[in-house]
């Protein structure tokens, strides 16, 4: 943890500023341990570099906890198992933390994908800015954020926090926090842009969730997000079916049945229509009539259709928006110089910026 992540930092409970008690690594430095402490008495973990300024922090790093368990607090933090969706948070919280930990690897630089999710802005966006990517999960999205210029801070509520830590480690303009969207540890205003990407439509109250994102923003400050389209109703609709059972079973039942799907996806579609559209003679007509969907995952390897496919699969919470909704959104958040924009049939870009 870099010291000048203090200076966008606040309790999201009491609003207060935080200090930092290192226990090993320094503030001169980078803080590798140690507790993130307010003036309101709660107390959080740093564990490898990362603040976790969750309620149940302590318990889900108990390694940290016994390590270092004579310095604490008497009275560490609880989670108020009776606070609204705290089940729906929990579970969606181990469902990210096992995908992103067990599919973590940047098997191609994705660039482009984060292009196509963020417009109408482009690389040229970026340089000089200090922006927050929540639900960063492993990292991809920020990655290339910073590697276009920007200081990020990724936010996850998961374990996959852990996969991002790798897949951007040496990157000195990325900051990491481990934290709940409804609280989130930040200065209202700290930042110059904020995204969130594929993530809001997992959450219980996604437009909420969206709501807190803006208030973080300065003033003149933009905000873009990227959620699932409902243009596919009969697709959602069989997806749906089949995830009342899969959402509901084990984890590693619900990676084989990934795979089994990637395979089957992948091997008598997306692969034929790869070889096809490389073709000679075939290739102007496979590129010209393929399905959208083949011809996006025609550009990535096994991994990323495994990956989207465990997500579909597993995910506790989907919601599903059209461009109508994205608009209300918008309003309510009082944003201008807006845009909405469809990519395809899967989802729905959605910029504003803060009066």
């Amino acid at each position: 943890m870099k010291s000048r992540l203090l200076e966008w930092m606040q309790c999201p409970w009491c609003g207060g500023a935080f200090s930092v008690v290192p226990y090993e690594g320094s503030l001169e430095s980078d803080v590798k341990e140690g507790l993130l402490t307010c003036s309101c008495g709660r107390v959080f973990p740093i564990v490898r570099g990362i603040p976790r300024v969750l309620p149940e922090a302590f318990a889900l790093h108990a390694d940290f906890t016994a390590r270092y368990g004579d310095r604490l607090p008497a009275q560490l933090p609880r989670p108020d198992v009776n606070a609204p969706n705290a089940d729906a948070i929990r579970r969606t919280r181990e469902s990210f933390g096992y995908q992103w930990t067990v599919f973590s690897e940047m098997v191609i630089d994705f660039r482009e994908n984060f292009l196509q999710y963020i417009a109408p802005v482009d690389e040229k966006f970026f340089p000089g800015k200090l922006g927050l990517d929540l639900g960063c999960g492993f990292g991809r999205h920020i990655y290339n954020a910073a590697q276009f210029g920007a200081e990020m801070v990724g936010v996850d509520i998961s374990d996959a926090i852990e996969s991002t830590r790798i897949n951007t480690e040496g990157m000195n303009n990325v900051h990491l926090v481990q934290a709940d969207v409804y609280h989130l540890p930040f200065r209202p205003g700290a930042f110059d842009f904020a995204y969130s990407i594929g993530v809001l439509h997992h959450l219980p109250e996604p437009e909420k969730a969206y709501q807190c994102v803006v208030q973080l923003v300065k003033p003149r400050g933009s905000v873009f997000i990227w959620v699932y389209s409902n243009s596919r109703r009969f697709v959602n609709f069989v997806l749906e079916t089949a995830r009342a059972v899969t959402t509901r079973s084990p984890k590693k039942v619900q990676q084989g049945i990934s795979l089994a799907a990637a395979s089957i996806d992948y091997a008598g579609f997306i692969l034929p229509y790869r070889i096809a559209a490389r073709m000679p003679v075939v290739g102007p007509i496979a590129r010209r009539f393929g399905l959208p969907r083949l011809k996006l995952y025609g550009e990535y390897p096994f991994q990323v259709a495994y990956a989207d496919w465990f997500d579909r699969l597993a995910a506790p919470i989907r919601f599903y928006y059209d461009g109508e909704a994205m608009r209300g959104w918008l309003d309510r958040a009082h944003l201008d110089h807006t845009a909405i924009s469809p990519t395809g049939l899967f989802g729905w870009r959605a910029y504003g910026e803060r009066p």
